[in-house]
């Protein structure tokens, strides 16, 4: 036997299950299993089940409890959607999020908080929706354009956003 270490069987299983059937774990265990699940995807490059939890952790609702959590959790692993949405509400509720508990951790991280800022301040620039897509201006596009975009290359999908824009560029050079 190959030992397996730092993933649970069960969410090995369901690596397998969606590795050889395509199979998605059920609403309830996204629900609960999500980041855990998110982890292991990542770890052994499934990246479609790794998507599918990542949207369930920003469909299961961003607090001002866990926003920052959120935050450095989607940064850590590359969710650029999940980073974004929650980026989005700290914006939006960035008072309440800075009194949270969860924002201490977000303050030893000087990239994170220049980020917050770049979206904060950039949200007055105009999106990708108005105009930018047109123009190739891929820094500005939400994450679900740019995985589009990249999908109908037949691209890589996964990644952080900078990664994201930076395989559309390689590939608008070409």
């Amino acid at each position: 036997p190959i030992p397996i270490k730092d993933v649970r069987p069960s969410i090995f299983r369901m690596i397998l299950r969606f590795v050889y059937g395509g199979e998605i774990p059920s609403k309830d265990i996204l629900d609960t299993e999500a980041k855990v699940i998110v982890r292991a995807a990542d770890e052994y490059g499934c990246t479609g089940l790794k998507l599918a939890a990542e949207a369930a952790l920003a469909s299961a609702g961003i607090t001002t409890e866990n926003a920052a959590e959120i935050i450095l959790f989607a940064d850590a692993t590359n969710c650029a959607m999940l980073k974004e949405v929650a980026m989005e509400y700290f914006v939006q509720n960035a008072i309440d999020v800075m009194e949270s508990d969860g924002f201490k951790q977000v303050e030893e991280s000087p990239a994170i908080l220049k980020e917050l800022l770049k979206v904060g301040v950039g949200g007055k620039k105009r999106t990708a929706e108005t105009g930018a897509e047109e123009e190739r201006d891929y820094k500005r596009m939400r994450i679900a354009t740019l995985r589009q975009k990249l999908d109908e290359r037949g691209l890589d999908i996964d990644g952080s956003k900078e990664m994201l824009v930076a395989r559309l560029e390689e590939s608008a050079e070409t």
